[in-house]
């Protein structure tokens, strides 16, 4: 196991990736990355519909803004809401030597 401290966040106006977790143990850098990952989506989330974060919901009652047309398959949706998100997330982790 080793050590990482974990960075996560909102780009723009939010200021980035901050520390959210402090030396925290982890199998590699892979499972702390994920974690800081899944921590930065759940921050994402918190803000949706607000501050120009889009929702999925803001996606489905308004497919043409989103570049969505007449047929389009909930595949679609979830394409254009994890564009979404990861155009807003930053995400990073330190190993604590």
């Amino acid at each position: 196991m080793k050590k990482y401290n974990i960075y996560a966040g909102l780009g723009g106006g939010f200021g980035g990736a901050h520390l959210v977790a402090e030396a925290e143990e982890f199998d590699n850098e892979e499972a702390a990355l994920h974690y800081a990952y899944e921590y930065a989506v759940e921050e994402y989330q918190s803000y949706e519909g607000y501050h120009g974060i889009v929702s999925y919901g803001d996606i489905l009652d308004n497919p043409e803004e989103y570049g969505l047309e007449d047929g389009f398959t909930e595949e679609d949706v979830d394409e254009i809401y994890q564009e979404e998100v990861e155009s807003w997330i930053t995400y990073y982790v330190k190993e604590v030597k």
